[in-house]
């Protein structure tokens, strides 16, 4: 197996699996050498100031969403002593933009959670999905559940 030289973690800033997540890529990018970067992606959801997503006259709670995530991700990667070679919130697709950070720092790896879906779920298209079948690089999806 050829060496990983660059490793994205690709976390949920506000779930409790992020740092999980985090922490096996740090692992992963240490035992290879590697870089490591950490992206999150806050998804634009307009929200109105009665709590009803969709409106005519939206918040936009993007910004401060952001703010929140990049503060969260810095304390992790403090608090762990995760060095990493670029952290950055974006806003957007998140498959889109997990995809766009990995071409940007040139990753060859992706490590992202997954989820087991069921019900309904199951039907709609998930991250994880997208990230394996648009990445060209290798995708580690690890499991949550």
């Amino acid at each position: 197996m050829d060496a990983y030289r660059h490793v994205l973690a690709a976390v949920e800033a506000q779930e409790t699996d992020g740092p999980r997540v985090l922490h096996h890529a740090w692992d992963i990018a240490r035992r290879f050498e590697a870089q490591l970067s950490v992206v999150h992606v806050v998804e634009y959801i307009p929200i109105d100031p009665a709590g009803d997503a969709l409106l005519a006259t939206p918040l936009d709670l993007t910004q401060e969403r952001r703010e929140q995530a990049e503060a969260r991700l810095k304390q992790w990667c403090t608090d762990a002593k995760i060095v990493t070679a670029h952290t950055w919130v974006t806003v957007g697709s998140t498959t889109q933009e997990i995809i766009r950070a990995r071409e940007a720092v040139e990753a060859d790896l992706i490590v992202i959670g997954h989820r087991s879906r069921r019900g309904l779920a199951a039907l709609f298209s998930s991250t994880d999905d997208g990230v394996l079948h648009h990445a060209h690089c290798d995708v580690l999806a690890m499991h949550l559940d």
